[in-house]
């Protein structure tokens, strides 16, 4: 965010200083052209009445003179023509000058008396500066004249060019130009500079208030946003996420307190209900001992019950850092402590690790505990739903970057609706056993969650359940 908000703030100076030097570069080039050729109309008009003077005199001598003193201050080519021939010259590369077509059409123009004076080109890559300025000679009863100089076709008339070199006005032009760059290049290194504060200012707190989110959705229910310095919407939002986690906060622990009360509260009732029916078993009649078993089984089924409430209450809200488990270990570990009770059953337990051929073992990210706890219950559930003389089989392999975790029964299954309602709390399918407490693949689901890893049931090959537990591999 800050980065954008930051190339947006250069984007848009960017494009002020651009469109307000980009005219100002014209202008000022333009102005200093107009300038130049100003100052050196200026100097040939004075030229040319000094030059127009000496050759009303007949003295070409004294022209010739003032033109070479010109020509050689001001580096410049000086040319008087009459009639279309070069009468007077001064400076190299005057035959040059008159070849060019427009310097003859200056010539022409100026001539003919349509112009008093005009620069050469209007190309502000020329190397020269043109000006031509008409000399008038009036003789003394005013006809015009020129001597040696002008001949009988007189309505031509005598014409001066005058050439300096644009070198110092293309000099100017440029540190015009690297005037503006650098001018520009300092006010985007400002804008920069207010935009990264700006920028600063708006994201630091937002960046403040993302950490504080972020640590409390990872369990640290104490975190808060510390005082933030910004906007009034900034420091709003901030009372406003310390509030929710406040209340978050109240909730989870009165929820987890009630729980936990509850289910000590209720431990202890449930325990000393159980021995008085066990007693009252011992003191019934012979042969009506066993009508106190069905009352005994739903205290024990309530016991779990409340024992799973207890474990849900637990995990909820708790984000314990994940570590790298030694999955093959976890499996073999949980199949030994279950296969007596599958031994009981008469069910065959049989786990196969490395069921993607590969012989590394298998590591993946989970929280510390919650792997066994997975398996136990998914252990649980398969052996209750797998006839005598059934089997349960656990599988574990490398997929993707991941490992998944295969808990697979031989009983009669589950449709798919089944299938997808199965995680819900407190839900059972019809037929399940009537001492589950349907909390089982709850408490499957959340701590798979916690692991960041996914959990889901598939229809076994054999017509069982296939429950799925995938975490990252590390």
């Amino acid at each position: 965010m800050r980065r954008r908000l930051l190339a947006g703030f250069l984007a848009f100076a960017l494009a002020v200083i651009v469109l307000l030097e980009l005219p100002l570069g014209i202008s000022l080039a333009n102005n200093a052209r107009t300038n130049a050729l100003s100052e050196i109309e200026n100097d040939s008009a004075s030229l040319a009445l000094l030059v127009g003077a000496s050759l009303q005199r007949h003295d070409r001598a004294d022209a010739r003179s003032i033109m070479e003193r010109f020509s050689k201050d001001d580096h410049a080519i000086v040319a008087v023509i009459a009639n279309s021939r070069l009468e007077l010259s001064s400076g190299a590369g005057v035959q040059e000058e008159l070849a060019d077509a427009a310097t003859r059409s200056i010539l022409r123009s100026a001539a003919t008396g349509k112009v008093e004076g005009e620069e050469g080109s209007n190309d502000p890559d020329d190397d020269l500066l043109y000006v031509a300025i008409p000399v008038s000679l009036q003789a003394p009863g005013g006809v015009t004249t020129s001597s040696k100089v002008a001949s009988a076709e007189a309505d031509i008339g005598v014409v001066m060019l005058v050439t300096e070199p644009a070198a110092p006005l293309h000099a100017q032009i440029n540190r015009d130009r690297l005037e503006l760059a650098v001018f520009g290049a300092a006010m985007l290194a400002v804008a920069a500079a207010i935009g990264t504060m700006l920028a600063v200012s708006l994201t630091r707190p937002l960046a403040r208030i993302e950490a504080a989110l972020a640590a409390f959705g990872a369990g640290h229910l104490g975190t808060r946003v510390g005082p933030t310095r910004g906007p009034a919407e900034l420091r709003v939002l901030r009372t406003t996420v310390n509030e929710m986690a406040d209340r978050i906060t109240e909730l989870l622990s009165t929820q987890r307190a009630f729980v936990a009360d509850a289910s000590h509260q209720l431990r202890a009732p449930m325990t000393a209900l159980r021995l008085r029916l066990e007693n009252l078993a011992g003191a019934l009649e012979p042969g009506h001992e066993e009508d106190a078993l069905p009352v005994i089984a739903e205290i024990d089924r309530l016991s779990r019950l409340v024992d799973g409430l207890l474990e849900l209450a637990r995990s909820d809200g708790k984000r314990p850092g994940r570590v790298a488990l030694d999955v093959d270990e976890v499996v073999k570990e949980r199949a030994d402590a279950w296969g007596a009770l599958a031994d009981e059953r008469h069910v065959a337990l049989h786990f196969n690790l490395g069921a993607s051929g590969q012989h590394k073992p298998l590591v993946a990210l989970a929280c510390p505990g919650h792997l066994d706890q997975i398996l136990d219950n998914l252990l649980a559930n398969a052996l209750d739903a797998t006839p005598p003389g059934g089997k349960v089989s656990i599988a574990a392999g490398a997929h993707n970057g991941h490992v998944d975790i295969h808990v697979v029964d031989s009983g009669r299954g589950m449709t798919a609706s089944d299938r997808a309602r199965a995680f819900d709390r407190f839900w059972r399918s019809e037929g399940a056993p009537r001492d589950g407490t349907g909390l089982g693949l709850a408490i499957v689901a959340q701590l798979v969650r916690i692991s960041g890893g996914t959990a889901w049931l598939d229809p076994a090959p054999e017509g069982g359940i296939d429950a799925v537990v995938r975490l990252e591999a590390r």
